[in-house]
């Protein structure tokens, strides 16, 4: 009964969902003449953006402490390496990707799913980390933008719990997690923001993916930011936070798998305009560099990811100095 549910409510919310503009227009099919031009023009290799280079070579950034951080970690080494560079911070998420397209950007850090998924609308179908990579590099390079290999932090939607908790119940995935909540029959309280509860991408749709129910009055419902607090006091077992989140190091934190796949990755890379890369030799060299510093397994690339942006928002470092500290740590720079 509890699943019938649960079912209808998710209905309903996605009802919401797609009057409230959630849903995307899909991508206009191209005609059999735009096909055959895309076509060639993926034999002849990708094109540049059409807008010449001019130094220096202008990094951006959004404008949170995640971004702050890797815009410093990219100057600092470039600029390290010889590379004549200007950092330019704050930026909105759109605006960010429009001044790469019309070239007032050179070069930035963005996340997978927000290319493949917001600046070009596509759906979400269960990409793995690496499809999502490879059909957002494919797609920008016929843009004349150049992804760069990931740091696989992937800063998306997560459930965390205490690390005590993971290793007395063998909770390590939320595959695991949904078994443990079964053998409670549903009897595991937890802790989310008001919109992740109601959106379907949320706890709701989590538990159809995942086949489980939670007890209606085992959620609590919290203003953002709260929702940590919750798990620090012990009021709840898990607690809904970005993959990041900067309390999963103050706090020792176990973020599970997605191991179903059922949010979109959102993995970290470089991009650049292809007139830039053309232009300065090395460049690409030099990313791989810092990129090649994290750690390769997903996991441990996330942790490495979240305990920098703890020197900013825990520790109260500047970006800057966080980031030169890392670098020197990491033998990049002297």
């Amino acid at each position: 009964m509890l699943k019938k549910i649960l079912l209808v409510v998710m209905m309903m919310s996605l009802a919401v969902f797609i009057f409230a503009g959630g849903q995307k227009e899909k991508p206009a099919e191209p005609t059999p003449a735009e096909a055959e031009e895309m076509a060639a023009e993926a034999e002849e290799g990708p094109k540049g953006t059409g807008i010449p280079y001019k130094p220096p070579i202008n990094i951006g950034t959004k404008n949170f402490t995640e971004q702050f951080v890797v815009g410093n970690l990219m100057a600092i080494l470039l600029e390290d390496r010889g590379f004549d560079v200007e950092l330019k911070t704050g930026m909105a998420s759109t605006v960010l990707r429009e001044a790469m397209e019309n070239g007032d950007i050179d070069l930035c850090m963005d996340y997978t799913g927000t290319m493949w998924l917001s600046y070009t609308g596509h759906e979400f179908k269960g990409e793995s980390p690496n499809d999502m990579f490879r059909k957002t590099r494919e797609s920008d390079a016929q843009r004349g933008l150049v992804w760069m290999d990931p740091i696989w932090c992937n800063n998306t939607y997560a459930i965390a719990v205490t690390k005590q908790f993971s290793e007395k119940n063998g909770v390590k995935t939320l595959s695991d997690f949904a078994e443990y909540v079964k053998s409670k029959e549903g009897d595991v309280p937890i802790a989310s923001t008001f919109e992740f509860y109601s959106r379907p991408d949320g706890i709701l749709g989590m538990q159809v993916h995942y086949d489980f129910a939670f007890k209606p009055d085992t959620i609590t419902t919290v203003l953002p930011g709260l929702t940590h607090e919750q798990l620090v006091q012990g009021r709840v077992e898990a607690t809904t936070v970005f993959g990041t989140d900067a309390p999963v190091v103050k706090y020792d934190w176990v973020v599970l798998q997605d191991d179903k796949y059922f949010w979109p990755p959102y993995d970290l890379a470089p991009y650049v305009r292809k007139e830039v890369l053309d232009a300065n030799p090395g460049l690409a060299d030099a990313l791989k560099e810092l990129v090649n510093a994290f750690p390769k397994e997903p996991a441990a690339s996330r942790l490495e990811m979240t305990r920098l942006n703890a020197k900013v928002d825990i520790d109260l470092m500047e970006p800057e100095d966080a980031a030169e500290e890392w670098l020197k740590k990491k033998g990049l720079i002297d």
